[in-house]
């Protein structure tokens, strides 16, 4: 198992992301110097992205991208695949798929979270997967060689597909080779998940393709109070070996976040 660090590539307008912000080579570099030996970008809207700069930057410091985060897509811009609207749905598809060729540069995952969407008021709860299904199969189908992870969501942010049962039964009807699962440790812990069960579950599926770690409320690690140790064990008994990014707030700074995460998790890996 490899860390990872959560960046929000420039696209991102918001200040307050789970995610260091800042210049492409000067932040990357600051990854890489903390100990982590990977990166997850944070996107909105990879077009407008220079994928020159985040190649040589990551080319520069010798880091892998295990992932490509898609949660600002539905954060700033509120386009998912569960829209009523024909066409903001197929926004959301053009918009997934720019992810996806953005991932495909660096042969990483796209993470599917909030763009998923919600059920409505209205609209009868079948459909609604209905039209999440018909999105998802769209995406993995347009690029095959590149895997999609979704990611159960708490119930703060979402009303389907919140657990990871029921993530696994989505996944299992797509049906696809490269649609798979992502945990959040968060997410779990506040739909009261059984940690050990559900990432057992996830792995003997052979689908558990990614992993966020964060402390409580999104905290840095150690400066919450969720059990961080018994979240790696639980990996590690499951036999997961792939990356794990963190993804907290920048509190009190991303000075602080970066490393006080970065020391609560040495110990844990340091005698692979």
């Amino acid at each position: 198992m490899k860390l990872a660090y959560m960046y929000a590539t420039p696209d991102v307008g918001h200040s307050r992301v789970t995610a260091i912000q800042g210049d492409i080579a000067a932040t990357l570099a600051q990854i890489r110097k903390t100990g982590y030996e990977g990166v997850e970008f944070l996107v909105c809207n990879p077009e407008q992205i220079n994928i020159s700069a985040l190649e040589a930057a990551v080319s520069q410091e010798g880091l892998d991208v295990p992932a490509i985060c898609t949660g600002e897509v539905y954060g700033e811009d509120k386009l998912s695949f569960a829209d009523p609207d024909p066409d903001n749905r197929q926004q959301a598809c053009n918009r997934m798929k720019s992810a996806m060729a953005l991932a495909a540069h660096f042969g990483a995952s796209v993470n599917v979270g909030r763009l998923r969407g919600r059920y409505q008021d209205g609209i009868p709860p079948e459909q609604t997967m209905a039209w999440i299904t018909e999105s998802i199969r769209e995406c993995a189908l347009t690029y095959p060689e590149t895997r999609i992870v979704m990611e159960p969501v708490n119930h703060e942010y979402a009303n389907c597909l919140m657990g990871t049962r029921d993530m696994l039964d989505f996944v299992s009807a797509v049906d696809l080779p490269n649609v798979g699962i992502m945990l959040d440790m968060v997410h779990m812990l506040m739909e009261g998940e059984d940690i050990d069960a559900s990432i057992a579950s996830a792995q003997r599926c052979q689908r558990l393709w990614h992993f966020h770690f964060s402390d409580s409320d999104r905290l840095p690690l150690g400066d919450g109070r969720y059990d961080i140790g018994a979240i790696v064990k639980a990996l590690r008994e499951a036999g997961y070996e792939g990356y794990a990014t963190v993804e907290t707030f920048q509190i009190p700074d991303s000075q602080h976040a970066i490393q006080q995460s970065f020391n609560t998790l040495r110990p844990y890996f340091q005698h692979q």
